[in-house]
């Protein structure tokens, strides 16, 4: 079944999209999440974005399933001041090392950066689909 966590987590927005699109990604997963779910805290970033891709009311139902218990166990992490001048500074970074990033800020690169540093800012070890981004982002200093 896995070894036990002993990092807190914070699950990406696209590991909450492949359980929602993928059913058999959602039954193969959910014994490590059951397993994982003590350490694990919720970004209200991620919040955002799975509702705004919920287009029907059962959508909207199926995120508020995701979110909704953390938020009553008060576990939903939200971006410190601290984290959104640390995601200015990476932000600068990326664009000035890597400028073909530019066009990835509008396609979500920013809420990745907002997630990482979250999850990084309570030591919290980010999960994600998304490894390339979050590499990029996490492999810059940290300055708070």
């Amino acid at each position: 079944m896995g070894r036990a966590v002993t990092t807190p987590l914070l699950f990406d927005t696209s590991v909450y999209v492949s359980i929602l699109r993928n059913a058999a990604f959602a039954a193969e997963f959910r014994s490590r999440y059951l397993r994982d779910i003590p350490l694990t805290s919720f970004s209200s970033v991620v919040v955002q974005e799975l509702l705004a891709g919920a287009r029907t009311p059962r959508q909207r139902r199926q995120v508020a399933a995701l979110y909704e218990p953390f938020e009553r166990v008060r576990r939903i992490i939200t971006p410190s001041h601290l984290v959104w001048k640390e995601v200015g500074r990476v932000v600068a970074v990326v664009l000035e090392k890597t400028p073909q990033f530019r066009s990835k800020l509008a396609s979500g690169l920013l809420n990745d950066i907002l997630v990482a540093l979250s999850g990084r800012s309570i030591g919290a070890r980010a999960v994600t689909d998304n490894g390339q981004d979050f590499r990029l982002i996490l492999m810059l200093p940290a300055h708070f």
